[in-house]
């Protein structure tokens, strides 16, 4: 498998936010979808909306932005900021286990003062490198203020696991004038118990707003799944969680989700490792939303999710970079980057679209951000970018050239 190059993704971008008096924006290129790029085109925001797009402007008013392209900003649909602080601490020769071990006893020892500093600097590095939109999902609660108080739209996840059923000692809150959502995850389907999760559900349901949750992402968790047994059964034993009554085992995580009727339109599974044409089919009769992390999963598990497949299932999945303590950087040019290099059967238009349009329906904000179709903020991209073709465009954009 190959890795991207380590310059920073989107170098010299800008944030273009017009959020009151009328203005139109030119550029030498304007991406409106990953499948309708004009040339010499222009956006005309009236507001803080999209109203216009199109080509050849005769007007003199305005801001011409150059010999680049208008394009919509690129959404992180699956991260851990509260996980920043452990870029290059952890090594990945452990196994997913031995990871997940060190990361919990580094994390306790750097304490919150240096989670906190390290996540601030995470954000700005999302931001500078062209992401406006983020699924943060946070298990110390630490970074809600700070993702509340950035410049970042999306969804800020309080996640939970184990055997209680969630009190109300948090608040969910219905999309901000910022577009940011704060609603609840459950870890995971061997980590949470059913109460749990049913009970999280619950409590987005209410507020209308999504539900994250980590999918057949390790080979512990669809052993246990499948059988009730396996180590992770004895990791919890050892714990005195009685998982007895847990409606296992089930032929697959993914079924076993569908049997606690948490699979939904409002649900999106992140990473999907282990799974077959069964559980994908289901996922798209459940309108369930999907995402990817492929640098973070080929480090820690040494494998790819089959975005491919996903996709013939007609399912869209989104990209995310997982944490810095799994993948090297926040940068989604460096995720679109790494997919374009190792997935020669994913065009370049379905890699953006993966970092933009379906990152945003995954969070539901399709209806604000990734695309520049009138109805849209006007909150947008200019990337400095020499092209000579719609398709030269796309191909520079996601290889971060």
């Amino acid at each position: 498998m190959m890795l991207p190059n380590k310059t920073p993704g989107f170098k010299g971008c800008e944030i273009i936010q017009s959020p009151g008096n009328p203005c139109v924006h030119r550029a030498a290129w304007v991406v409106v979808t990953p499948w309708k790029i004009i040339a010499n085109g222009y956006v005309r925001v009236e507001n803080g909306r999209i109203v216009e797009v199109g080509s050849n402007y005769s007007g003199t008013d305005g801001v011409d932005h150059g010999s680049g392209v208008l394009m919509p900003g690129l959404v992180n649909v699956h991260t851990h900021l509260e996980l920043s602080a452990l870029r290059g601490r952890l090594p990945f020769d452990k196994g997913f286990k031995g990871w997940v071990a060190d990361l919990l006893v580094v994390r306790s020892k750097l304490g919150f003062p240096a989670l906190r500093a390290a996540a601030r600097q995470g954000i700005a590095q999302m931001l500078a490198t062209g992401t406006l939109g983020v699924g943060e999902i946070s298990t110390l609660g630490i970074t809600r203020d700070l993702v509340a108080s950035s410049r970042l739209s999306g969804v800020w996840f309080q996640e939970l696991l184990g055997s209680d059923d969630p009190a109300p000692v948090f608040e969910l809150g219905p999309f901000t004038d910022q577009r940011l959502g704060f609603s609840v995850a459950g870890h995971a389907p061997h980590t949470a118990s059913p109460q749990l999760l049913a009970g999280l559900k619950r409590a987005s349901v209410l507020q209308n707003l999504p539900f994250s949750i980590h999918v057949a992402e390790s080979s512990d968790e669809s052993q246990f799944i499948r059988t009730a047994g396996g180590e992770w059964a004895d990791f919890l034993t050892e714990r005195g969680i009685d998982f007895s009554t847990w409606p296992l085992p089930a032929r697959s995580p993914v079924v076993y989700l569908d049997r606690l009727d948490l699979l939904d339109s409002k649900t999106l599974a992140v990473h999907l490792l282990d799974v077959d044409n069964h559980d994908l089919d289901l996922l798209v009769e459940r309108g369930v939303k999907t995402a990817v992390c492929p640098r973070s999963n080929l480090n820690l598990h040494h494998r790819l999710p089959c975005i491919r497949q996903l996709l013939d299932h007609g399912l869209r999945p989104a990209l995310g970079t997982d944490s810095l303590a799994s993948c090297d950087s926040l940068s989604m040019a460096d995720e679109m980057a790494f997919a374009a290099q190792n997935y020669f059967d994913v065009s370049a238009a379905e890699i953006l679209a993966m970092a933009t349009c379906y990152g945003a329906r995954a969070l539901g904000l399709d209806s604000d951000f990734g695309t520049l179709e009138p109805g849209r903020l006007a909150k947008f991209l200019f990337v400095p970018a020499e092209a000579d073709t719609p398709e030269h465009l796309l191909e520079i954009i996601i290889r971060n050239e």
